[in-house]
C-alpha cells in the first residue's frame, strides 16, 4: 500500500496528513503558518521527516494559495504567504527532501478531492465553488482541472455581481455576508450570532433577512454565470457556509428569477470533505504524478 504526505498550506494554518493510495488519511494534524520563509521551510521539513520516521512514504502533494504553473512548479503570487511570491515550489520543496513533491492551487486541489473522494465522484464536468473570505474555485473537466493559459481559472471572486458592479468576493462571499448582516444587525463583527443561528434569526428579524436575502440574490447572479460560461453537470459549494441548507433554497429562490434557467439549471450541492479536500486533491495529483513516471 502506497503512503503519501498531504499538506493544505493556508494563510493561517498548515494541515496536513498521511493519506493512502486509497484517499484513506491514516495520521493528521496542522500548526500556524509561520511568518518567513526560513521558518516555512524549517517547520514544513520537520513535519516531513517526522512523518518519514513512522512511515514508508513515496511521494508528497502540496495544496497551495495562489496561482502555481503546475508544469514549474513556480508561484506567480502565494497568497497570504507573499514571501514566497514568485519561488519555484518544486525548487523549493525539492532542497528539503528527495521524495518527489507535487504542488497545486489549493481551490483545485480542493475540487479535486471533491472528484476523488467526495461530492464530485459521480461527476465528470463539474465546478466547485469556495465561499470564505473570498471566493475562488476549482473546474473539473473530463475529470481533470482546466487550469487556463495564465494558471487562473476559476477566480470567480472578481465576477462583477453587486448592485454597483461589486465584485463576489466583496458581496456574496462569507465575510460579505458577515458585513451585511451586522450592518442589519447594529452589531459588531465580534457580537454577530454565527452559523445556523444566524439564519434562524432571519425569520424574525425584517432588517437581517433583507441582508441574507441580498447577499443570496448576489451569489445567485454568479452562480448563474459560472454555469453559464462552463455547462457543468452540477456545482459544488464549499467553505463552512456550505453547510447551511437555507442557503441553497435562497440560492434557487433566485436562479428560477434568470430566464435561461430552466434551460441552464443543473444541481447544486454542498462539498462533503470540508478542511480535508485540499489535501486529498494534493495526493491524488501526488500519486498521478508518480504513476506516470514509473
Amino acid at each position: 500500500m502506497q503512503l503519501f504526505i498531504g499538506f493544505d498550506v493556508g494563510g493561517t494554518h498548515i494541515k496536513h496528513g498521511v493519506i493512502d493510495e486509497n484517499g484513506n488519511e491514516i495520521a493528521s494534524d496542522e500548526y500556524d503558518t509561520p511568518d518567513n520563509e526560513e521558518a516555512f521551510k524549517a517547520r514544513w521539513k520537520k513535519v516531513v521527516e517526522a512523518y518519514r520516521k513512522a512511515h514508508e512514504i513515496v511521494a508528497i502533494g502540496v495544496s497551495f494559495p495562489g496561482h502555481i504553473n503546475h508544469h514549474t512548479g513556480k508561484a506567480a503570487k502565494a497568497g497570504a504567504l507573499d514571501y514566497l511570491d514568485g519561488e519555484n515550489l518544486c525548487a523549493l520543496f525539492g532542497e528539503l527532501t528527495d521524495l518527489p513533491v507535487t504542488a497545486e492551487n489549493d481551490a483545485n486541489c480542493a475540487a479535486l478531492g471533491e472528484r476523488w473522494q467526495g461530492a464530485g465522484k459521480d461527476y465528470k464536468n463539474f465546478v466547485c465553488m469556495t465561499i470564505g473570505t473570498g471566493i475562488g474555485g476549482g473546474i473539473v473537466m473530463e475529470g481533470d482541472l482546466y487550469r487556463g493559459s495564465h494558471y487562473r481559472a476559476g477566480e470567480f471572486g472578481v465576477l462583477p455581481v453587486g448592485s454597483n458592479g461589486e465584485p463576489m468576493h466583496e458581496v456574496a462571499s462569507a465575510s460579505g455576508l458577515m458585513k451585511a448582516c451586522s450592518r442589519a444587525l447594529q452589531l459588531s463583527e465580534d457580537e454577530m450570532p454565527h452559523g445556523e443561528e444566524l439564519f434562524k434569526r432571519m425569520e424574525s428579524d425584517v432588517h437581517l433577512r433583507e441582508a441574507i436575502e441580498e447577499w443570496a440574490h448576489f451569489l445567485a447572479r454568479g452562480v448563474y454565470s459560472v454555469i453559464s460560461m462552463f455547462d457543468p453537470e452540477a456545482v459544488l459549494i464549499g467553505g463552512g457556509i456550505s453547510e447551511q441548507e437555507k442557503i441553497y433554497r435562497l440560492l434557487d429562490k433566485y436562479l428560477e428569477r434568470f430566464e435561461e434557467w430552466d434551460a441552464l439549471k443543473v444541481p447544486i450541492r454542498p462539498c462533503e470533505l470540508g478542511n480535508q479536500a485540499g489535501r486529498l486533491g494534493a495526493v491524488w495529483l501526488a500519486k498521478q504524478k508518480l504513476a506516470r513516471s514509473r
